[in-house]
């Protein structure tokens, strides 16, 4: 694989997920984006394969003034990312067989794959929708936000 397969992968993902992205608030720049709304901020990240023909799709959520990771440092609502080890789950392709990563790397190249990837996670933002809005992600959030405590960063 090279770096024009991981570009055209890109390309296509900005060409058609985030603007549907932007259009649910996402804000942020490939590859984290992240909403914030008034009891969380919504995440989204896209991570490449370290070697190429793959990635993943993260999404994960926040409390509204940011996230305090274990060891005490606190990152503001701007900054964070589903790196931070934030509540989180990963996006599963629906292709068979199952893998846990979207991939582009069959040889030869097939006609039009990155398209349909973008288009697949596309397809999947209704059920990170479905996360981001669970009872079980709220009360992580809510028990998340009382023990951080209140910091205001506005």
């Amino acid at each position: 694989m090279t770096s024009s397969n991981r570009d055209e992968m890109i390309k296509a993902l900005k060409s058609s997920v985030v603007p549907l992205l932007r259009e649910k608030g996402f804000k942020g720049s490939f590859p984290h984006f992240r909403r914030r709304l008034e009891t969380r901020i919504d995440l989204i990240s896209f991570f490449f394969d370290k070697y190429g023909g793959g990635f993943v799709v993260d999404i994960g959520a926040s409390p509204t003034n940011g996230y305090t990771v274990s060891r005490g440092y606190h990152i503001p609502p701007n900054k964070v990312n589903t790196t931070h080890h934030v509540p989180q789950m990963r996006l599963q392709p629906t292709e068979e067989p199952p893998d846990f990563s979207f991939r582009y790397d069959e040889e030869p190249v097939l006609d039009g794959i990155y398209e349909k990837l973008a288009r697949e996670v596309a397809f999947l933002l209704p059920e990170a929708e479905q996360w981001w809005n669970s009872e079980k992600t709220a009360q992580i959030i809510k028990r998340k936000t009382k023990k951080q405590g209140e910091i205001n960063f506005d």
